[in-house]
């Protein structure tokens, strides 16, 4: 099966694995009262027992398979945690040169000759 790619898919899927912990777990504890003490339905609960606990195995194990595959799209940057889309980039770029640009502009005391008022301020 090949690792979902978008935020959509891996909520659907963690949604789905915890769903089947729980439903497991419910199940399980449905099995604990023991109303018949028969040989025969004991065997019964036993078996159903075990196959409720694997699959529940399974679910959590199919949990931290996701957590895996999430790491390794984090490291590898296939995972947008962030959701920036190309838009937001172009924005985060814009600000960085405008920032850039006031920089210098104060290192080169562009903004002392803009606001000569200041200088009259510190005088007094």
């Amino acid at each position: 099966m090949a690792p979902p790619t978008t935020t959509k898919q891996l909520h659907e899927r963690l949604n789905q694995d915890i769903s089947q912990l729980v439903q497991r777990f419910e199940n399980i504890l449905a099995l604990a009262p023991a109303e018949n003490t028969s040989h025969t339905a004991t065997a019964v609960e036993e078996n159903q027992m075990e196959v409720e606990s694997t699959a529940l195995v399974r679910a959590a194990e199919d949990l931290l398979s996701m957590t895996r595959t999430m790491k390794e799209m984090w490291y590898f940057g296939n995972l947008d945690t962030l959701g920036e889309n190309e838009h937001d980039r172009e924005r985060n770029k814009k600000l960085e040169e405008d920032v850039r640009a006031v920089e210098t502009a104060v290192d080169d005391g562009v903004l002392s000759k803009l606001v000569p008022e200041e200088k009259t301020k510190e005088k007094k």
